[in-house]
């Protein structure tokens, strides 16, 4: 009966959300899509590589491949995309997202930087460098689930990307967002740092209501 009720219950909430034009929150019965996370990295305006993403949130998360332009090396700008799967709701998932840069074939490779669980409320991460703070050549993003600590709920999340410059003291460029989950997600605009030039570092994120 507990699950029974509780059904009753969240379908009442969603029908009163509807009649009132607002979204029903997530939950452990949550409608939200499940998704993957992905990174794409450009130089010079028209040098792009190839998408990169993490397996989907039902699997676990987990770490894409690294990203990179076509040369790999030195790119100008990142974007991400918020996946949406066809199939498959979110359901009592929570989740963080993180991103990690490396350079010179994979030989300066610094730390994950984490957002927040989404459950808390989301944020930025911190900057992810390699192991010098400068013009990483490759970049990685992570998505990592556990379960939703009881009593949270939330109506909708999207993802964020920022660039940065000067080992992290210019922060001049704009933070670039995907469409909400709700909408399906999507890509972002692309990130770059204040010169549109060889970042430095770049920092991930998650917004939530």
């Amino acid at each position: 009966m507990r699950k029974l009720t509780r059904t009753i219950a969240v379908g009442a909430t969603a029908a009163v959300l509807a009649v009132s034009g607002a979204q029903a929150p997530a939950s452990a019965d949550s409608d939200l899509p499940n998704f993957r996370f992905g990174v794409q990295m450009i130089d010079n305006g028209v040098e792009v590589g190839d998408m990169q993403f993490t397996p989907f949130l039902s699997f676990g998360g987990g770490c894409s491949p690294f990203a990179n332009d076509t040369n790999t090396f030195d790119p100008d700008g990142i974007r991400i995309n918020l996946n949406a799967a066809p199939r498959g709701t979110l359901g009592s998932r929570d989740f963080r997202i993180g991103i990690q840069a490396t350079d010179n074939n994979g030989s300066q490779t610094g730390p994950v930087q984490w957002t927040p669980w989404a459950s808390e409320g989301g944020g930025e991460s911190g900057f992810a460098f390699d192991t010098n703070f400068f013009d990483p050549d490759q970049v990685r993003v992570c998505l990592e689930a556990r379960p939703v600590p009881p009593g949270i709920t939330f109506f909708d999340f999207r993802l964020s990307v920022r660039a940065v410059d000067g080992g992290g003291a210019d922060q001049g460029g704009f933070r670039q967002f995907t469409p909400w989950a709700f909408d399906r997600g999507g890509l972002s605009p692309w990130a770059f740092d204040s010169n549109a030039f060889d970042p430095d570092g770049f920092a991930v994120g998650i917004e939530v209501y």
